[in-house]
C-alpha cells in the first residue's frame, strides 16, 4: 500500500520523516541498520527538497511517497520525494571527498543517498525534481 507524506517547505517538518517511515515498514521484518540508513538518506533527501529544491518557500510543498513491494525475503522500500524546484544535474555536484571539500559544511546529501540505499535517483520533472530512494528491506544472503 503507497502511503504519502506532505510537508511544507520548512525544515521543522523534517520530523515527521523518521514516523512517516516507520509507518510504511511496520510489520515488516527490516534489518535494523538498513533502516537507519534510509532514515538518514531519506531525511537528506527531504532538506534538499526543502532548502535547494523549493528554497524554503513555505508557500511550496515536498511530497514524499513510499511502499514495500515483493514478497519476503526480497521485499523492497521505495521512497520518491517530489519539490517544486528547477531541478539540478547531480553528475556536476563537487566531490565531497575531494581534499579541498572535506571540511564544508555541505555538498554530501547526495553522495549519501547514493552511499545509504541500494538505489538513487534523480530526475527533472515538469513539476520540479523527484528523487528515488531504493533499498531491500534484508541483506541479501
Amino acid at each position: 500500500m503507497v502511503k504519502t507524506l506532505i510537508l511544507q517547505s520548512n525544515t521543522k517538518n523534517l520530523r515527521y520523516v523518521e514516523p512517516f517511515l516507520t509507518e510504511i515498514v511496520r510489520g515488516r521484518n527490516m534489518d535494523e541498520t538498513r533502516y537507519h540508513n534510509v532514515v538518514i538518506a531519506l531525511t537528506e533527501g527531504v532538506n534538499n527538497a526543502i532548502v535547494h529544491g523549493n528554497k524554503r518557500d513555505e508557500a511550496k510543498s515536498v511530497t514524499i511517497t513510499g511502499e514495500v513491494i515483493g514478497e519476503t525475503p526480497d521485499e523492497i522500500l521505495i521512497v520518491t520525494i517530489e519539490d517544486s524546484g528547477g531541478g539540478f544535474n547531480p553528475d556536476t555536484l563537487p566531490d565531497p571527498l575531494a581534499p579541498e571539500n572535506l571540511l564544508r559544511d555541505g555538498g554530501r546529501g547526495v553522495f549519501l543517498m547514493r552511499s545509504l540505499c541500494d538505489v538513487a535517483e534523480f530526475e527533472n520533472i515538469e513539476t520540479g525534481c523527484r528523487t528515488t530512494l531504493k533499498t531491500r528491506l534484508q541483506e541479501k544472503s
